[in-house]
């Protein structure tokens, strides 16, 4: 479940299809089927990496703050996909991210 979930959003991704990468990130969160079987922190890494490779600055910027609402133990073991795709992305236009790794 999680591979379709992933070539799905990289699909809207590569597409420029936002509304629909918001549909179906709306149908996620709100399914009681999703709940159980997604790995969300492995869908996050997947789907936030193919955007900054891809230089969606808007997509970058809710995912952030889809980032901040994870437990803390999640966001910590998250934190170098954080880093490492903001260093993707730097060949492009800046993406304003808090400086302080401790705001990760």
């Amino acid at each position: 479940m999680n591979d379709d979930i992933i070539s799905t959003f990289k699909h809207y991704i590569k597409n420029d299809a936002t509304d629909r990468f918001y549909e179906l990130f709306e149908v996620i969160t709100t399914t009681r089927k999703y709940k159980v079987g997604l790995d969300y922190q492995l869908v996050f890494k997947d789907v936030y990496l193919c955007c900054c490779i891809h230089r969606k600055k808007e997509l970058i910027e809710f995912l952030y703050e889809v980032y901040k609402t994870f437990h803390v133990v999640d966001r910590i073991a998250l934190r170098p996909c954080i880093i490492y795709g903001k260093y993707l992305y730097k060949e492009g236009y800046p993406i304003q991210l808090p400086k302080d790794p401790k705001d990760y």
